[in-house]
């Protein structure tokens, strides 16, 4: 019993003891670029996202290609841009990609609202 209590005690000194405090992993900053302007039709009703978290999504055809398969930017993810459900927008976007790994952010930056229509239910 008491090889077993001293085994034990020894044990848990060792996990207890580090001879280095951990290092945090540095704190990962994107950096960013923002592509050519393109011009998106924002269709007028939204869809639920594919998302751990509920939100909404807007349905996105780029304008410049008639066979360019639709789809989805978050509601929000659009900096600049509040769009309204009811209503079709055809807008000029930037978006943001991280440079240090080639890769879209997801985001978008408004630069102007070409045209906004609203339709009828």
């Amino acid at each position: 019993m008491k090889l077993r209590f001293t085994f034990l005690l020894s044990l848990m000194c060792l996990t207890a003891c580090q001879s280095t405090p951990p290092v945090p992993e540095p704190r990962y900053i994107p950096n960013i670029k923002l592509t050519d302007s393109v011009i998106l039709n924002i269709l007028p009703h939204r869809v639920p996202c594919q998302s751990t978290t509920p939100m909404q999504c807007l349905l996105v055809k780029p304008n410049d290609n008639p066979d360019a398969r639709i789809f989805s930017i978050a509601y929000n993810d659009i900096q600049g841009f509040e769009p309204r459900i009811g209503t079709s927008y055809t807008i000029k976007a930037r978006q943001e990609i991280d440079q240090n790994n080639g890769k879209p952010t997801g985001q978008w930056r408004l630069e102007e609202i070409l045209n906004q229509n609203i339709v009828n239910h």
